[in-house]
């Protein structure tokens, strides 16, 4: 018993990962009461995905693109994706949520697999909203880096490109 007490204390943050949403708590982030939330999965062709991966100048993490449409009233209201990457060598999954006109309008860390002191934190997520160039969702372009958390605020700026041209390319190409 004293054995498992001590291992824990020896257990960095990085393997314990800290949880902040799950998946039903984000979409009620994401979409609040009142709205009807729909599961869409597209399959990427070859092209889609060198396409997003060109605009986003990030790697596309999987070939499925899998994204939740939010309506009011019967009227696409926006859209939210929920993904994962590697920040430095653990997981953080976090959810974009898109305007119906694609504008970002929130970026949720939902988990988070790294030690705490390189996380970033939600008034930094707040940079990587708005209606800004896809380009400029980028560290020191325009997103502020952040010392010590810089592999973090990467991948997470790199999340944001790929969503925001994932559904560009996915959703606009399609209609």
């Amino acid at each position: 018993m004293c054995l498992v007490a001590m291992c824990g204390v020896f257990v960095p943050d990085a393997v314990l990962g800290t949880v902040f949403y799950a998946k039903d708590e984000a979409l009620q982030v994401a979409f609040p009461e009142g709205f009807e939330i729909s599961e869409k999965t597209v399959m990427l062709s070859p092209e889609q995905r060198e396409a997003i991966e060109r605009i986003a100048r990030a790697k596309v993490t999987s070939g499925l693109f899998h994204f939740f449409e939010g309506k009011q009233n019967g009227q696409v209201a926006g859209y939210a994706v929920i993904d994962s990457r590697i920040m430095r060598t653990n997981l953080a999954v976090y959810m974009v949520v898109l305007s119906k006109t694609l504008v970002v309008e929130k970026v949720v860390l939902l988990a988070f697999n790294e030690p705490s002191e390189y996380q970033p934190t939600d008034a930094w997520l707040k940079h990587l909203e708005g209606d800004q160039p896809i380009e400029e969702i980028e560290p020191g372009q325009g997103v502020p880096p952040i010392a010590g958390s810089t592999l973090s605020v990467h991948g997470l700026a790199d999340g944001v490109r790929v969503a925001r041209a994932s559904f560009e390319v996915a959703l606009r190409g399609a209609q």
